[in-house]
């Protein structure tokens, strides 16, 4: 029974993290002065400009963004298995793909706009 506190305090760190880095993406400057292009940056750039600063800026917000939300995730799920709760713990952890699949775009992005 002590081990529960312990997770539960560890995963609430991990949950504190997440947020940290998701305030980071949504409340830090865009690339772009357009107002909600979040990745639009990112997208348009071509493998001809060799270090597209906007595109870098854009594209590490995607892979903090992705960051963050797996970090949330995994909060989620650890929290429900704490709570007994194994078949939905499993569910939520299976959701971990989705900020892989974001990692992989946002690492594309940024290997696109650094080359």
């Amino acid at each position: 029974m002590n081990r529960q506190p312990k997770v539960l305090r560890q995963a609430s760190l991990v949950c504190l993290i997440g947020i940290g880095l998701l305030g980071v993406v949504f409340f830090g400057p865009d690339a772009d002065p357009r107002q909600g292009a979040f990745f639009q940056a990112a997208m348009q750039t071509t493998w001809r400009h060799v270090l597209d600063l906007p595109a870098v800026w854009s594209s590490v917000k995607i892979i903090l963004f992705s960051v963050g939300l797996a970090l949330l995730i995994e909060s989620a799920g650890t929290m429900l298995a704490m709570l007994k709760l194994k078949s939905l713990a499993l569910s939520v952890f299976f959701l971990q793909a989705l900020p892989l699949l974001g990692l992989l775009c946002g690492g594309f992005y940024f290997l696109k706009s650094l080359l």
